[in-house]
């Protein structure tokens, strides 16, 4: 198979056989990327456990610190003060009656909608 200038480029700055560690290997990524997108990197990580074995098992959560990317959009149906309130916390669309006529006839757009009771 052929390969691109960029990619020959590439391959003249890296070590082969050399085991980056990866804060390095991040910083060469984002150094020597020559596409015009976001690229995206997978990562792999051997914890040799024994998932047979119930105390080896590895459950848990990650929060990535700039999110997933998606912005999502929030809509709060609130009159008055508590209107005002959720428009100061940074909802995207704020309203009453005319937000509810909008929602009904399919014309807005959003990802959670919060009501306020008096709603």
């Amino acid at each position: 198979m052929r390969q691109s200038k960029n990619r020959k480029n590439l391959i003249k700055k890296l070590e082969i056989g050399k085991v980056y560690e990866p804060i390095e290997a991040i910083k060469l990524l984002k150094e020597n990327s020559y596409v015009k997108f976001d690229e995206s990197l997978e990562v792999a990580v051997n914890l040799k456990i024994d998932s047979n074995k119930t105390d080896q098992n590895v459950r848990g959560v990650l929060s990535l610190p700039k999110g997933t990317g998606k912005k999502i959009r929030v809509a709060v149906m609130a009159k008055g003060d508590k209107a005002k309130e959720a428009s100061d916390a940074g909802a995207d669309i704020v309203g009453d009656e005319d937000l509810a006529q909008q929602v009904t006839n399919g014309k807005i757009n959003f990802d959670l909608l919060i009501a306020t009771p008096d709603m």
